[in-house]
């Protein structure tokens, strides 16, 4: 019965969560489980008397418009595994390596989707593999054909054109035998694509295929499935389907970021198969535009991307259609108006197709793998040996004096890689200063409210509002526990930054600050220590933030830039630097700075190259125009020395494209920033 009793508490940790977002969301049990498990289950798990898998949580959480960007997830190394191999199968299909992605896919398969039909979890599983297989065959679609169902001008005028240059009958004979091979080939694989997508939304969502999804509470992969099968199928009601979908997005109170990463394809997909069909006079055009332009600015609220090249090279040729319209009828100012705003948007279509050229990532948003994407997942049998280590506790402390668990018990964590009670993993993390939970953002709270205002803080902060920073870091206080020493050093944190802003303290007191900070969850000199380790993101930001601030370069300094560099040295390695993105594109741009700085070029721009890279992958902005700044700085800095540059590049432009990629993500502060540079740059 002990037993049992320990095991509640702890189920009861991720229930209590759920419940907390469910009920403020207004969602009934069986909207929320819907398609997954019943009622009665989904109450059991809000009481922790039943365990949830984490396939099963994350989608509860999705279906509750909360995603995985700003929570950290720990996991026993077998499931770690799983979320290992699942990841890299991403990564692959991202890349275009469809080879690899495809054996990958068949083992992650045969391992983890092969249980029984009527286990929540192996639906789940199964339906990734499904999507997964689509996301490869996508791929070669756009290998095959650019401009699916004639969206865009240009490879079948190419072949006639050609076939006109050859004027043989022999010559285009074989042109149309061609032709109508390749339009069967895009036949089979369209419905190849359609039944993939159909089946994956079935195994949870069938009523979505046949039915109106009003009232319905569906996860946003689940809404990209319907949205794939729509495409695909094109049933007679397409347009209304899509305008379901959007509807849905709009009333289900998603955030920022999850907004993004569905609302802007939905458009993209509703213009463009409206486009293909031919029916889109100039008044449908211009509400075409207007949505398109909803959708953009969806992206730029969220720093990203998705979807970015392709809604902004339509809302210019809508807007072409329409001024011309304008002009037939003398509304010159009208149509001039609308020029205007071309020429404006024109600016970012080619700051983008120029970034994502130079660094080789396609300017179309090929696949949907960023919804599948996990981020920060840690490995609970590493972290809690690491940390034992680094704090200098021995097992027999652990064991014996603090009776927490017995020593072959946690052998058998820390060596073996196995479960253990959550009892005693929940002891043993809380011991070692580190989060209990299943999954968190930077506060150890269950309360949704102070998530959000977290969330605002972080926003103020780095648009240097510090006056309603202020306010927000007031509620907050009232809202979570400070004498938890997680939650005490994220508030000191953002404060002392805050304090900074408003030129409240030094930049030297601001470090001393942020030590205290650090030393809420670990002693600086214990963080400092050689050897293996394992610091929280809250701790981590304390060491970024001391860097930032801390003037001088010297032997502490530069031991405090190894170690922030150490923390992604094996997740790089694994491929898996996308899963971290979040906090590398932060941590890691201050060091490509502070290397520059002292004069190692080459390793700032490879890092910023890395950062760069990996944030275009993901659709996102900020890492972008960051890593532009700092390798064109780098290469100021070569000219002025007489040192070779190994990268072409011309200055106005580069800060041309820093404001451009700034401008998308909203990044007011850094975009005032460029653009004095830039004005400095043409008058020197």
């Amino acid at each position: 019965m002990p037993t049992r009793k320990r095991t509640k508490a702890i189920e009861s940790d991720f229930g209590v969560f759920l419940q907390k977002h469910r009920t403020m969301c207004e969602v009934t049990y069986e909207q929320l489980s819907e398609g997954l498990c019943s009622a009665s289950e989904l109450k059991r798990i809000e009481k922790g008397e039943r365990p949830a898998g984490k396939a099963l949580r994350d989608r509860l959480l999705y279906r509750l418009g909360i995603g995985p960007d700003v929570y950290e997830n720990f996991l026993f190394e077998e499931d770690y595994v799983q979320w290992k191999r699942r990841q890299q199968l991403l990564y692959e299909i991202s890349r275009g390596e469809e080879e690899t992605a495809r054996r990958l896919l068949e083992e992650y398969r045969a391992k983890y989707a092969s249980g029984e039909q009527t286990d929540v979890n192996s639906r789940l599983e199964r339906q990734f593999c499904l999507c997964m297989e689509a996301q490869i065959l996508r791929s070669r679609e756009a290998k095959e054909s650019r401009n699916p169902r004639g969206l865009e001008p240009g490879s079948r005028k190419t072949r006639d054109q050609e076939s006109q240059r050859t004027g043989t009958r022999e010559h285009e004979g074989r042109e149309r035998e061609t032709q109508g091979q390749e339009t069967q080939g895009q036949e089979t694989l369209e419905k190849q694509l359609c039944t993939l997508f159909r089946k994956a939304l079935e195994l949870t969502a069938k009523p979505a295929i046949s039915e109106s999804i009003k009232g319905k509470f569906y996860s946003i992969q689940e809404l990209d499935l319907l949205l794939e099968w729509i495409h695909y199928e094109r049933p007679s009601t397409w347009e209304q389907r899509y305008q379901e979908i959007l509807s849905a997005v709009e009333e289900a109170g998603l955030d920022r970021v999850n907004c993004a990463k569905i609302y802007p394809k939905t458009v993209y997909y509703l213009c463009r198969d409206g486009l293909a069909s031919g029916t889109l006079g100039l008044e449908e055009q211009a509400e075409a535009m207007t949505l398109c332009g909803k959708a953009v600015e969806r992206l730029r609220e969220a720093g990203r991307l998705y979807y970015m090249w392709e809604l902004l090279t339509l809302m210019n040729g809508f807007a072409e259609a329409i001024a011309a319209g304008q002009r037939a009828v003398g509304a010159l100012h009208k149509a001039e108006e609308l020029e205007e705003q071309m020429w404006k948007r024109q600016e970012r279509i080619d700051a983008l197709e120029a970034v994502y050229s130079e660094f080789g990532v396609s300017r179309e948003t090929k696949d949907s793998c960023w919804l599948y994407v996990e981020n920060e997942v840690y490995c609970i049998n590493e972290i809690i040996r690491k940390r034992r280590k680094m704090l200098g506790i021995t097992r027999k402390q652990i064991c014996e004096e603090e009776m927490i668990c017995s020593e072959k018990t946690l052998v058998r964590l820390e060596t073996n890689g196995k479960r253990v009670q959550r009892e005693v993993v929940k002891n043993l993390m809380k011991r070692l200063n580190l989060p209990v939970e299943y999954c968190r953002t930077e506060l150890d709270t269950g309360d949704p409210v102070a998530v959000e205002l977290m969330d605002q803080l972080r926003n103020r902060i780095r648009e240097r509002e510090t006056a309603e920073a202020d306010q927000v870091l007031a509620q907050l206080k009232k809202r979570i526990s400070l004498d938890i020493p997680s939650n005490r050093q994220e508030w000191l944190n953002c404060r002392a930054l805050n304090e900074l802003y408003k030129g409240a303290i030094t930049k030297e007191q601001c470090v001393e600050q942020l030590r205290e900070a650090l030393n809420c969850t670990i002693p600086y000199e214990i963080a400092m220590k050689q050897g293996e380790r394992y610091l929280t993101n809250q701790e981590i930001n304390c060491i970024h933030n001391m860097v930032s601030y801390h003037e001088e370069m010297d032997e502490e300094k530069r031991r405090q830039i190894d170690i922030l560099e150490e923390q992604y040295e094996d997740y790089e390695g694994d491929r898996l630097i996308f899963c971290f993105i979040n906090r590398y594109e932060l941590v890691l741009d201050v060091v490509a700075s502070e290397l520059g700085d002292i004069g190692e070029y080459d390793r700032s721009d490879e890092i910023s190259r890395n950062i760069i890279t990996e944030c275009l992958y993901q659709r996102r902005s900020y890492g972008v125009h960051g890593g532009i700044y700092n390798m064109k700085w780098n290469n100021d800095q070569r000219h002025k020395k007489g040192i070779p540059v190994q990268r072409r590049y011309n200055p106005e432009e580069e800060l041309k494209r820093c404001i451009a990629f700034s401008e998308l993500g909203m990044d007011k502060h850094d975009e005032e920033f460029y653009r004095r540079k830039l004005q400095l740059q043409k008058e020197g």
